[in-house]
């Protein structure tokens, strides 16, 4: 009996060991739950999703020897940071429009380089992130305000400044001092003399070449020959395109200069080098053209000049362009840091002396022989804060009907009367203030 009683225990007990092996411990369910949570929040992200956060789309417009030199910057910038920066250079002839279509569609780079007239416009649009998203340097303080009044609107700033590239005046003093003029003319009242002057004499042909193709060279002409404005240094609200009494007279005069100026396509095209030719051999007076195509044709009887800016603004076009960043980016910081480095001061030297376009950080002015700056620069370029005419987000549409109007006038199809109203008819529904 007590043996069988004992095996009865006996029996008891190896079921309970049982049940006990067999029933899931509380502990033992939180440590592999907290196993299965550790394991993915450590889980390693995909390749696909390392290659999308490391790498960069940068898409410019340049000349080849400019953008041999963003490459070298570009792979030094990739020495230092761990990050791939795809480079492409679309073609010179390839539009804006193309590339809008490309923020349309959804196939946007992270960063573009665009001619400033085109920032407000595609930032009114929604393309673009305003600077305070990617770049935290400072851009009222060091940066010329002509570059910075461009990139602005709606109260912020949508571009970072990489260049300047004014429309200057090259001119023979040889052939000026012909003309009874030891320097260029300043007003429309010494523009009014130098006319009158070269029309009463018969040694030098051409009074003036400039681009027609080039709406911001024509745009240039009118201001210089019409001066300064009255209503202008109101500091009132204008246009580009205002027909002030004097912009109607500048008209005028080059309906009267017509036969005696010269078509001058920039570039390395032969009418670009018969122009030039013509400059040297003294039977053009002055070339209106960009500083760094000025820059290029540097001859030993050869000055440059670039008329002081006004407070109208209205004095000489001041060209550039800007990096922006895409709204569809997702990687705004590393967008911002690319720009960073490619538009710090070491950078800028090396850019003006490969493609002549001009720095747009005031310090390396102030030093600007050691920096290799021309000396034509006036010094209210860097600090005058007036003198930039702003521009609207639909000043792109407006310069091609003004470039189709002004190359038809300088070509003789229409004459000063038709010329001024096809201007007028150029309704800018983006009237900005001066600064």
């Amino acid at each position: 009996m007590d043996v069988k009683r004992r095996n009865h225990w006996l029996l008891f007990a190896i079921l309970l060991l049982a049940l006990i092996n067999l029933s899931p411990s509380k502990n033992s369910a939180n440590i592999s739950n907290e196993d299965v949570g550790n394991a993915e929040m450590i889980h390693p992200p995909s390749p696909e999703k390392v290659q999308e956060e490391g790498h960069l789309k940068i898409i410019v417009q340049m000349d080849e020897a400019a953008f041999t030199l963003l490459q070298q910057m570009n792979q030094s910038y990739m020495n230092t940071h761990p990050i791939q920066v795809e480079l492409v250079n679309i073609p010179p002839e390839a539009s804006y429009s193309s590339t809008e279509l490309q923020l349309e569609l959804g196939e946007s780079p992270d960063v573009l380089l665009l001619d400033n007239v085109w920032i407000r416009r595609f930032a009114s649009e929604g393309y673009l992130l305003p600077t305070e998203n990617y770049y935290f340097g400072s851009l009222t303080g060091e940066v010329l305000s002509s570059s910075l009044a461009q990139n602005e609107w709606n109260s912020y700033v949508w571009g970072v400044p990489l260049d300047v590239d004014p429309y200057v005046l090259a001119y023979n003093p040889a052939a000026l001092k012909q003309l009874g003029l030891e320097k260029l003319p300043t007003s429309a009242l010494e523009w009014t003399g130098l006319i009158s002057e070269f029309m009463n004499q018969q040694e030098i042909p051409y009074l003036l070449g400039l681009n027609y193709e080039d709406p911001f060279a024509n745009m240039s002409l009118l201001w210089q020959l019409g001066g300064e404005s009255v209503e202008a240094n109101n500091i009132s609200p204008i246009s580009p395109f205002a027909l002030t009494e004097e912009t109607e007279v500048a008209i005028q005069q080059i309906e009267l200069l017509r036969p005696h100026l010269l078509n001058l396509i920039e570039g390395s095209s032969e009418l670009a080098e018969d122009g030039w030719k013509k400059f040297y051999n003294g039977e053009v007076a002055i070339i209106l053209a960009r500083a760094s195509e000025a820059d290029v044709r540097q001859y030993p009887r050869m000055e440059i000049s670039f008329t002081e800016p006004t407070n109208s603004g209205r004095t000489m076009w001041i060209n550039g362009r800007s990096y922006v960043v895409s709204a569809q980016t997702d990687n705004a910081e590393a967008a911002g840091s690319w720009i960073s480095e490619m538009t710090n001061q070491a950078g800028q030297r090396d850019w003006y002396a490969m493609t002549g376009h001009l720095p747009v950080l005031k310090s390396l002015y102030y030093n600007s022989s050691k920096n290799g700056l021309p000396e034509w620069v006036p010094a209210s370029l860097v600090n005058k804060q007036g003198g930039s005419l702003p521009v609207g987000a639909t000043l792109p549409a407006q310069m091609d009907e003004f470039s189709r109007a002004s190359r038809e006038f300088l070509r003789g199809t229409i004459n000063a009367e038709d010329y001024m109203t096809r201007i007028s008819e150029i309704n800018d529904e983006t009237i900005i203030e001066v600064k």
